[in-house]
């Protein structure tokens, strides 16, 4: 959220609240003007201080914004720890890449989300150039039913050995409906009469929501969340980029 946006969530009573500390804090030895006499003195003297000076509203929503983050980060920090075996180790975990790979990176991903299908191309070519990915996909559909739906398509998929095929094919795909979901498993060779036995069971159903649990435990609540070895990272990111995290990984595995 922008500090805008912040800003605009905050209403009329917050915005007071906010420039009311920042009167205090700016004030002269910071104490109380001497004409406050009542709550309606200080909410005039506020109001006019807002007024005046509405870019300390801005300044504090982006300080409550960055805070904000700080603190997701560390809870995803923490959460990786606290929670390694069911992030990185987990025996039904889809894996692409090289399974022995030393730099392990898992996203939380949903097929409708944009910013997924915009770092899928770096993730794949990341893949194909280093060789030493052992990339873990968790699927995690929170944006609509579709979703859910291609995702639990994805994990059949991936019992005939084709989830890689599914995927990409499913986040080059225009459209996330139930018959663009059933068109991409035809196209990409499935069983379809298995596929959809599959999709319907229990076991499906179970590691979609082990991975909304794990989801909440680690704080994760937005597509794409990944991890590049215990680093938390959100959004789309280029290939450079991921490339240097990697590389950030490796060297601390390395001690230097």
């Amino acid at each position: 959220m922008t500090p805008t946006r912040i800003a605009l969530a905050v209403g009329l009573s917050g915005l007071l609240a906010v420039a009311l500390v920042y009167w205090f804090v700016l004030a002269p030895g910071g104490s109380v003007p001497g004409e406050v006499r009542s709550r309606q003195d200080v909410e005039q003297i506020v109001r006019n201080y807002l007024l005046e000076n509405p870019e300390v509203i801005f300044e504090a929503a982006r300080r409550m914004e960055q805070k904000e983050k700080d603190q997701r980060q560390a809870r995803m920090v923490e959460g990786a720890a606290k929670h390694a075996a069911d992030l990185f180790n987990r025996p039904d975990a889809i894996v692409v890449g090289n399974p022995k790979g030393d730099v392990t990176i898992v996203e939380f991903f949903d097929y409708r989300c944009g910013p997924c299908r915009r770092l899928m191309p770096e993730l794949t070519q990341l893949v194909k150039l280093d060789g030493n990915i052992r990339l873990i996909m968790k699927e995690f559909p929170i944006l609509s039913r579709e979703s859910e739906l291609a995702a639990r398509a994805a994990i059949a998929a991936n019992k005939q050995g084709k989830y890689w095929d599914f995927h990409l094919a499913m986040m080059k795909s225009e459209e996330v409906t139930p018959d663009s979901i059933m068109a991409t498993a035809r196209g990409v060779g499935l069983d379809m009469a298995r596929l959809n036995t599959d999709m319907a069971s229990p076991q499906v159903a179970d590691i979609i929501a082990r991975n909304h649990d794990l989801a909440d435990k680690l704080g994760i609540d937005a597509t794409p969340t990944f991890y590049i070895g215990d680093t938390p990272h959100s959004g789309s990111m280029p290939l450079s980029e991921l490339k240097e995290a990697v590389a950030a990984v490796r060297k601390k595995a390395a001690g230097k």
